[in-house]
């Protein structure tokens, strides 16, 4: 991908493309997932409590998923949705019959892989008694167990923070620099998922804190943020006055979305949000995405599970309070059918219009993860140093999606992305030579060893 300047707007990325990631993806990841749906729904059928209706349509879904399984590795048509009356489903297939005949090796990538998704959710609920079945629950649920560890040590680095570290931004112990180190690290934690990001804030006094920003796990997290809009951010949250209202659009349950809550926890004790909004995906979705029933589920599990048991109950004292957060409606989830549509992000305001209007409300709206991501920019081959800004195009504002013609801001968004795909702008261009040379092959791009984290003050681009 070149990373010089282009004024026109580029094509989306295929997976007929040699040697890019979608190619690779098509090929053999799709039919291995495929796979692994089949493999759930076998084990399923074998819990004694299967009642015989489920299990004569619980073969009728294998039968499809192995049927679809074969489509791709075949590389057959991508073919229309069964006509069911659903918006959903019409919407796919306007969609579907605009690009022409496509099959799963030349289909633009974005698409194909959320047509992929609703096929299957379409084999799956149209059975009754497999209605409410996640064909994903097994694999987000091992995942979490699998993290136990993290979980009970990122707890326990949260909770032993010293109470004026988090406190609200107006109060008088709070140094400035200091609070902005936490906002660094904080961010960092849920940009990467990782609890060891936290390991330098357990026990530490403010002093301590404000100290970290020559610590060395700092700096090599910092490097390979390769597009780092953390200032722009922070300093954009503290400008604002009144309540400050932030949505976060979800990623992935497990872990991350563990890390997703402590986070809201932190904005919440900062003081920078006043309350926020969770959006989950409403149908089991690129295999690990958050359900709103996956809150629950975590929660519950964090509560209950001896695997999740610390000697202080520091992970218990954690869920119980967003728990509490939830029941107070600090943390709210909200369902919008938009998130699993075929549509990017840009369509958003002639295709949801309702969502559009009500993110341009929030004070914030971060966007979690690598399909936000490439939702965001549609999924093109962007040169990389194209701003991040210039690639949102009418998410920053202006007449664009206006029904009444006006002038007015986007949505102010926050992208928190670690690179899972060949799509990635806001990188300088001396950045992107010394990428290209530290890890060739597009493997900056590819491997989630880097990431970026991109703002929009939602204001047209000039």
């Amino acid at each position: 991908m070149s990373s010089t300047s282009n004024s026109t707007t580029p094509r989306e990325v295929w997976t007929s493309e040699p040697g890019a990631m979608a190619a690779e993806t098509a090929a053999t990841r799709w039919p291995r997932i495929v796979q692994d749906m089949v493999d759930a729904v076998a084990q399923a059928m074998l819990s004694s409590s299967v009642s015989p209706a489920q299990r004569g349509e619980g073969e009728d879904i294998l039968r499809q998923l192995k049927q679809l399984k074969d489509e791709i590795e075949q590389d057959e048509a991508l073919l229309p949705l069964t006509t069911d009356g659903s918006r959903e489903t019409k919407e796919y297939n306007t969609k579907l019959s605009s690009f022409g005949p496509i099959t799963w090796s030349n289909s633009p990538w974005l698409f194909a892989e959320c047509y992929l998704y609703a096929r299957v959710n379409q084999i799956i609920t149209s059975k009754p008694t497999w209605r409410e079945f996640d064909v994903f629950a097994q694999q987000k649920a091992s995942a979490l167990a699998a993290s136990s560890n993290a979980v009970r040590e990122l707890s326990t680095r949260y909770m032993d923070l010293p109470t004026s570290a988090s406190s609200p931004l107006n109060d008088t112990r709070v140094d400035s620099d200091a609070a902005y180190r936490l906002f660094i690290e904080m961010t960092q934690v849920a940009l990467w998922g990782n609890a060891t990001d936290l390991s330098l804030l357990s026990k530490l006094s403010l002093d301590q804190i404000h100290a970290l920003q020559g610590a060395k796990a700092i700096e090599e997290g910092q490097a390979r943020i390769v597009s780092n809009d953390t200032r722009a951010a922070w300093e954009y949250l503290c400008s604002v006055d009144g309540p400050r209202r932030i949505d976060i659009v979800l990623d992935n349950s497990g872990f991350e979305l563990f890390t997703d809550l402590v986070y809201c926890l932190y904005l919440l004790d900062s003081g920078l949000a006043s309350d926020i909004t969770l959006h989950p995906k409403s149908i089991p979705w690129f295999v690990s995405d958050v359900l709103p029933k996956d809150v629950d589920v975590l929660l519950s599990t964090l509560l209950e599970s001896p695997d999740f048991q610390d000697e202080d109950g520091q992970t218990q004292k954690l869920a119980q309070k967003l728990k509490e957060c939830l029941a107070r409606g600090l943390i709210k989830i909200k369902e919008h059918r938009f998130w699993t549509t075929g549509f990017d992000f840009q369509d958003m305001p002639a295709e949801a219009p309702d969502l559009f209007e009500e993110l341009c409300k929030s004070t914030l709206v971060i966007f979690k993860g690598d399909l936000n991501y490439r939702k965001l920019v549609q999924d093109k081959t962007w040169p990389h140093s194209t701003p991040f800004r210039s690639a949102l195009r009418c998410l920053c504002g202006g007449q664009s999606g206006s029904a009444d013609g006006v002038n007015r801001k986007g949505p102010k968004i926050l992208a928190l992305r670690t690179n899972k795909a060949d799509v990635c702008v806001g990188v300088p261009e001396k950045t992107v030579q010394r990428l290209e040379s530290e890890a060739p092959g597009q493997a900056w791009v590819r491997n989630g060893k880097y990431a970026v984290i991109s703002f929009s003050d939602g204001g047209p681009v000039e």
